[in-house]
């Protein structure tokens, strides 16, 4: 069986490998940081049996590091799903044009620009769920 960079599986497997490999970095970060605070609890808890003077907190902002800081003090726009929403669409509607266009071999893949579409227009509908009255 020879594999190409064109084969469905090998494309599928490339993507969803590396969704996995980050969700489970994210994972364990969470993990580390859930044990981190259950060991401070618990050093806190067996302080205030003995009647030892509580130990000081740490500080969770410098624990976390710069990207925790550097999100926490980012603004969020509310309306971002709009703008995501219109690019991912515009791609999506630029691929099924460009696919359809090339000739007989990738006209038959035009529909893979749909993903695209149907992404944005999910976008576009959880902004108009969730968005600020």
């Amino acid at each position: 069986m020879n594999i190409t960079y064109g084969d469905p599986v090998f494309v599928i497997v490339w993507i969803f490998g590396w969704v996995t490999i980050f969700m489970i970095g994210r994972h364990q970060r969470a993990r580390r940081r859930e044990q981190m605070l259950d060991r401070i609890h618990k050093e806190r808890m067996l302080a205030m049996e003995k009647g030892i003077p509580l130990p000081e907190l740490p500080d969770y902002e410098k624990a976390n590091g710069a990207w925790a800081r550097a999100a926490s003090s980012t603004r969020i726009n509310p309306r971002w799903p709009l703008g995501v929403a219109a690019i991912t669409t515009s791609v999506g509607i630029g691929l099924s044009v460009v696919l359809f266009l090339l000739g007989d071999n990738a006209r038959d893949a035009w529909p893979v620009g749909l993903l695209g579409v149907f992404a944005g227009l999910g976008l576009c509908l959880q902004y108009l769920l969730t968005r600020p009255k």
